[in-house]
Formats: C-alpha cells, structure tokens, sequence
C-alpha cells in the first residue's frame, strides 16, 4: 500500500489561501453518493467496479461493504412527489374558480337591465335597444312563512312524522336527464315588427278566454278591434311623451295590450318566456308610482292584470304584492263604498265596470292570500254591505264574490300563528261545511259540473263553461279540504275522528278523479296547469297525510287514487315546467321515503307487488267505492284557481331545468306509495307526546328541505 493508506496523519491543519499571483489548487471531487465502507474510513473517492466492489478494495484485495439501508434520497424524491400531485390538484381547482368567476361576470353583464325610460318610445330608443334576453334581478318563488292554508303545510305536517319516526333525512340526488334546450332569442323590437294585426287579435282571444272569462274587469274584444292602431303607437313612438289627447289610443291601452299579450304568450308556453318577460317589463317599471297625484282605474286595471301575469310566471309573490296594491288604490279611489262610486262614475256602463273591477281584485286578493297564507288586503268590514255585486251576466264572477266571503270565514277559523294546536273546533268545523254546502247551493244550474262518475256529463260542453264548471266544483272540495285537513295531522286524531278523516281522504280522491276525467277528454288541464296543479297537490297532500299516518286503513283504498295522480302526472309534457317542477320536488323526497321500506318486520325491502295487510275498510270506514255517501254532498267549488294562486312553475336552478325520465318518475311515486304502505313496523299509536304543542315551527317556515321543495309545486 502507498503511504496514504497506512496509517492515518496527523489532524489537518488549516490551509493558506493561495496568493493573488499563485495558481489556484483544483477543487476535490465529490465521494459517490454511495461510498464502501474502507473508502468512508479513508475519505477517498470511491469507484464502483462493478460485481459489487469498487476499483481500489479489488486492487488492495479488500472486502468492500456498502452500508444497508435505502439510499437517503428516497424519501424526499417520495415527498417531492407528493407536493408537486398536491400542487397540480390546487392549480386545477384554480382554474375551475377562475373559469366559474369569469363565467359570472360574463352573465352578470349579459343580464344587467337597462335604466327605464319612457313607457312608449320610439323605434330608435325603446324597440331598438330593448334587452332581448333581459331579466328582473331573482323574484323570491315562494314566502319564508308557511301557513295551513298552502297545500304544502299538510306535507310539512307528514315529513315531521317521518322524522319523529326515525327516517333520517337525505341529500338531494343529482338532476337527471339532460338539459332543456334553451330558448331562441327574440326580441321585443322584432316582435312587434313581425306582428300583424291578426296575430295580436288572436294573443289577445287566448286571453279573452283564458282569463276575461273569469275575470270580466277589462273589454279585450275593444282592445282587439284596434290591433293595427296600437300597433302603429308601438313601432312609431308617437306616444312618447305626447299629447294623448291626439293619438287614436292612450298610453294605458298600449299598455294593457301588452300585458294581455305578454300573459298569452306566458298561457301558450305553459310559464315565462324571455319574450313575455321583456314585454311585461317595459310596462312594469312605469305603474304605480307611489309620487302619482291621482289614481285612475285603468291603473287598477292593468295592476290587475299584471298580477295575473305574475301568476302564470310562477311569480306568486309578486302576484300578491301587486293586487294588494290595486286593492289600496281601488280603497283610495273608493270603491268599496257606494256613495263614493255613484258620485264618482255618473255613466252606469262606467260605474258597472268599476263594479267588477272591484270585485275582481276582491277575489283575487282571497286567492293570492290563501296560495301564500299572507294577509288579505281588502277587509270585508270595510267594504259596503250596500256596495252593488256583478250583473246576473257575471254569474261566475258572482260565485266568486260569495266564495271571497267564505274564505273570510275559513280564514279567521284557522289557528292563529303559534298556537299549540292546529285543530279548529268542531262546532265551527260544521258550520264551516254548512257555510261551503250552501255556497254550492247558489251556484246557478248551468255552472253545477255533472259528475263523470254518474255518467251524467255531457260529451261535447263549450270549453269555456267546462273550465268554469270544473273550477266550481275542485273549488268546493279544496275548500271542504281546508277545513277537515287538520283531522289528518297525526294518528291519534285519525283514531279518534275516523268518519271525519274518511270524509277528506275520499273529498281530495274525488278531486283528483275529476282533474284525470278533465285531462283525458280535454285540454282544459294543460291550458291552465297552474290553477290546476294546485288541487293536484292539496289532494295528493291529503293522501299522504292519511298513508303516513294510518297505512293500515288507507293504503288500499288510496291505491287506485294515487295511481290516477301519476298517470296523471306522466301525462305531461316532457317540456313542461310542471313536470320539471314536480321532478325536482320529488327528487329530494325519494330516498327518504323509499326508507320506510326498509323497515319491515322481516328487515327485507318491501317489493311493489308484495302483499299487504291492509285491512279492507270496514262500514265505519267508507271506501272510494263508496263516495256518494261519504261526500254527503255533490260538491261545486269556486273559480278558476281559486285561492291556490302559489307558484306557477318556473324552474330556477339548473336542477330545475333538467327534464325527468317520465317513466322513472312514474315507478319512483309508485315506490313511495308502497313504502309508505308497507313499512308498518312503527306504531299505530305515537301517544299525544308524539306532536308537541312546541311545534311552531311548522308556521315559521322551518319545516324542512323536503316540504321547502314540494311547496313550490303549487
């Protein structure tokens, strides 16, 4: 060996830096990241050679060792790794945020409105640079509050049993089916210059006779005999801030036309459109300007109006907002007092047109309060006991004013906000049925609907009388509904009021036998789905009510009841806002319900076709078959919508937009039913402290996210 490596030196001494002028020593290499064990020792370069040595122990005839053990590095190459996957994961939601950012700033551009302007502007100003595709800042769909009087307070009531039963609560499943194609753009400005005069005259009869036939407030055939005359105002401007005094129409008639064609528009296409909502737009922002120095009845009028447009939007609260506004200025213009209307409209044509202007926003106060259980804004105390009612001409709108004063009744009966009991007293629960009975009784002959169950309906009717007709009748069982309902909220008062819960389950089976008679022969129901879905969802919340609490007498003679209403609800139009409404209420309660199934003694699933052992109804408990009896009265209900007025049906969020399976939706009701029938292992009796008097949450709007879907199927 050399004399290096025979024994070690003396400790080393520090080294002189070189001089300035001297050469520079070379730097030592590196040792090998993996260095033998005699050349750590020696602190030499080691040189692997290959066959598991290294050049200088196979030269001196050494053994070389290496040190066992993973090389140090490996750890940190693992580390590194996991911090670059990290980061690209924190990069890759960034640009997912920042995509999601971009895109809401674009559509926060794209829907901006523009300022108002004048009310009838000219080709260049209003028409022109009418947003196409604008939209009113989101109008809330449905009150925080939840009262007894909507259809979905029953469903609240039920999804409170579910819980107290142990059903735990579910996320919502994502939408399904692919998304609605969206609409093409059209533009207001466009509009109006493709529309002729025969085009608006026919708008204007599909509101003619979807709604002046139930509400007589406004002459549209006048309107429609000067179609080519608003239309010249419109594309011409000439209105705009002119002397209405020279034009051949004033500025409240254009606009009355628009709202009436806006409102067909919104009929036909069974909710909003972009076009009905930019021309319902352009009149809104100038009615009712609280600085106006007086009111006017065409103001009234086209508030009106506009408050039934709201409601075939699915906008029910700003339906309600905006008749309590013409229920204030038809208080201010006093025509709720008759001394005030006789001197204020001398011609008698005028005066009786008043009348029914009155008696319109009357009734239709009543059923926007009642669909949104918000206070009314006209008091019948205020009203002149004295005030003249609608010609024999009106006879509809007639039963509609006695129906307004029923529903005073049913509404001051019903349990103040915060009370420890739902349930209203007995004997003003029969003289509620007997106030409703003899409503039904003044229902003049021609506008009695002939029950397809006798088989006494007529095969070909006018369409308008059967809607009216029909009207009546669903109005008279959702009235009769609203009062028993409450006999359903739990189990102990299903025992201890059976004839009473027997009497409302078969009334809401009789409604909906009647709204599948009412589809199948015609397409009254698919005109006007709003009104109608309404008694839909009062019925099937009543059912229910009845299954979930008492499966044991109810689940059968429900069975053919419910069946009717998915078949109904399969009618449908894939396109239809209902059917996606409906879709997306069902959604979240699906699996909640489909639990219940779960549940059987045996701990399997329950199947569709499994037995039951549901008692067939015995003489105490009447069944469907039995309805003439248990009805005790044909019944005849109100007008065309009644008080239902909740929301019509506009889908707001994507999941909204998603169109169902109708087919899946279909054998999805059908598993509710028959997990509501046949998951029986709870109780039959939950006691008096199974519903506490602490409950008021159900009035304050707090009673879950499945009733907070289904009340926005009204």
């Amino acid at each position: 060996m050399d004399e290096h490596a025979s024994a070690p030196g003396p400790s080393p001494q520090k080294r002189q830096a070189p001089g300035k002028d001297g050469p520079r020593r070379p730097k030592r290499g590196k040792y090998t990241p993996v260095a033998c064990d005699e050349c750590k020792k020696r602190k030499l370069k080691c040189i692997p050679a290959g066959h598991g040595g290294c050049e200088r122990c196979i030269g001196g005839g050494l053994a070389c060792a290496y040190a066992s053990g993973p090389p140090p590095a490996t750890k940190q190459r693992n580390q590194s790794s996991e911090q670059v996957r990290s980061l690209s994961d924190d990069m890759a939601q960034l640009r997912q945020q920042v995509a999601d950012l971009v895109g809401t700033v674009q559509q926060l551009k794209h829907d901006t409105p523009r300022p108002p302007s004048a009310s009838l502007q000219s080709p260049d100003t209003t028409i022109a640079h009418s947003p196409s595709t604008a939209h009113k800042e989101a109008a809330p769909k449905q009150p925080q509050f939840v009262g007894p009087t909507r259809p979905s307070f029953g469903l609240m009531v039920g999804e409170r049993s579910l819980t107290r039963m142990g059903i735990p609560t579910f996320e919502s499943p994502p939408p399904s089916g692919a998304q609605s194609p969206a609409e093409p753009p059209t533009s207001e400005a466009d509009f109006w210059l493709r529309c002729t005069p025969g085009e608006m005259a026919r708008l204007l009869a599909v509101f003619e006779e979807e709604v002046e036939s139930v509400y007589p407030f406004i002459d549209i055939v006048d309107l429609a005999s000067r179609a080519q005359l608003i239309l010249d105002v419109i594309r011409s401007g000439s209105a705009a801030g002119g002397d209405e005094l020279q034009l051949p129409v004033s500025a409240r008639d254009v606009e009355m036309a628009k709202v009436a064609i806006a409102t067909a528009l919104a009929v036909e296409a069974h909710g909003k459109s972009q076009l009905s909502t930019t021309i319902a737009e352009s009149v809104e922002r100038h009615v009712s300007r609280i600085s106006s120095p007086q009111v006017e009845l065409k103001e009234i009028q086209l508030l009106t109006m506009l408050s039934i447009y709201y409601f075939h939007c699915d906008d029910e609260l700003l339906a309600w907002r905006t008749i309590g506004i013409a229920a204030r200025e038809a208080l201010e213009m006093g025509l709720h007092r008759r001394k005030s209307l006789f001197d204020n409209f001398k011609d008698p044509d005028t005066r009786r047109l008043a009348t029914r202007v009155f008696w319109c926003v009357y009734v239709l106060d009543r059923r926007w309060s009642f669909g949104t259980s918000l206070s009314f804004a006209l008091s019948d105390r205020d009203i002149d006991a004295g005030l003249p009612e609608p010609d024999a001409d009106f006879c509809y709108l007639g039963c509609m004013v006695g129906y307004g004063r029923l529903c005073s009744k049913l509404w001051d009966a019903i349990p103040p906000l915060g009370s420890p009991s739902q349930c209203i007293p007995e004997e003003t629960v029969h003289a509620l049925d007997l106030s409703t009975q003899d409503w039904l009784e003044s229902i003049p002959p021609h506008l009695r609907l002939r029950h397809p169950r006798l088989g006494l309906a007529a095969r070909t009717q006018p369409r308008v009388l059967h809607r009216l007709r029909a009207l009546l009748y669903l109005r008279g069982n959702h009235t009769r509904i609203s009062v028993y309902q409450h006999y359903l909220f739990s189990t102990t008062s299903i025992t201890a009021n059976l004839p009473s819960a027997w009497l409302v389950v078969n009334i809401a089976l009789d409604s909906v036998q009647i709204l599948v008679h009412l589809n199948a022969t015609t397409d009254i129901y698919s005109r006007q789905q709003n009104a109608f879905n309404y008694f839909l969802l009062s019925a099937m919340a009543v059912i229910f009510l009845a299954v979930c609490h008492a499966p044991n007498i109810f689940t059968e003679p429900c069975r053919k009841g419910f069946l009717d209403a998915v078949h109904l609800v399969r009618a449908f139009s894939r396109h239809s806002v209902v059917s996606r409404r409906l879709w997306k209420s069902i959604r979240g309660l699906l699996p909640r319900l489909r639990s219940l199934g779960l549940q059987s003694s045996d701990g399997s699933c329950a199947s569709n076709d499994g037995a039951r052992g549901s008692p067939e109804p015995s003489s105490e408990s009447p069944g469907v078959s039995e309805f003439p009896e248990a009805l005790q009265h044909p019944l005849r209900a109100d007008h065309d919508g009644g008080l239902w007025d909740a929301a019509d049906v506009v889908p707001e969020t994507d999941a909204g937009n998603s169109v169902p399976d109708m087919f899946q939706m279909r054998n999805d009701l059908l598993d509710i039913f028959d997990a509501l029938g046949q998951g029986q292992h709870y109780p039959g009796e939950f006691g008096a402290h199974f519903y506490g008097p602490d409950d008021t949450d159900l009035l304050n709007g707090r009673g879950g996210e499945i009733s907070r879907r289904l009340q926005g199927l009204i």
